[in-house]
């Protein structure tokens, strides 16, 4: 039976949880964009990878199956039956097939104050390209700690749908009789 090798389909954490990490006070708005986008990128990534062990790990997984049974009925009405051969086929071959999945959609909602910022030459003038949208949670997050009515939610949904296996995947089988 084939075993799932995980260092080969998933990938290492971003930041293992015993990483120490420091909250930074504010971050452009396009990193933040772009951050959500590479972790859904990621995800997918792993979801196929996992589909495609599964595929491996179906073909190379292999059951006896008993292909015919004959039933014969005597003239005194006594049934009898007769097996035939075992056969080794693979769990693919039987048609047992991983789902594969898709994110159809990835939302996060978290609430910020956003600004316009510039970067600056050291001279003071304005860096050309250097203009900006930046989030900002820590004024938000001043305001709770003062238990002031401020409406701070965090929220992250994901839907993720099955799709079909890849068209190379469905094995084209035919019967010939003898």
């Amino acid at each position: 039976m084939a075993t799932l090798d995980k260092t080969k389909v998933f990938r290492a954490p971003l930041y293992a949880p015993e990483t120490a990490v420091q909250e930074t006070a504010s971050t452009s708005f396009a990193d933040l964009v772009r951050l959500m986008a590479e972790g859904i990128a990621d995800a997918q990534l792993a979801l196929d990878r996992s589909a495609a062990a599964m595929v491996t790990e179906l073909a190379e997984t292999r059951v006896n199956i008993i292909p015919s049974i004959t039933e014969q009925v005597a003239a005194d009405g006594t049934v009898t039956f007769e097996q035939g051969k075992p056969q080794s086929v693979s769990l693919l071959e039987l048609g047992v097939k991983p789902t594969f999945y898709q994110f159809s959609q990835a939302t996060v909602e978290v609430s910020m104050d956003l600004k316009l910022v510039e970067q600056l030459n050291e001279d003071g003038t304005r860096k050309k390209g250097g203009l900006g949208l930046f989030a900002e949670t820590s004024n938000i997050r001043f305001e709770r700690k003062l238990n002031r009515d401020v409406s701070v939610h965090s929220k992250i949904t994901a839907t993720l749908v099955p799709v079909p296996a890849p068209l190379r995947l469905e094995i084209p089988r035919r019967t010939v009789t003898g």
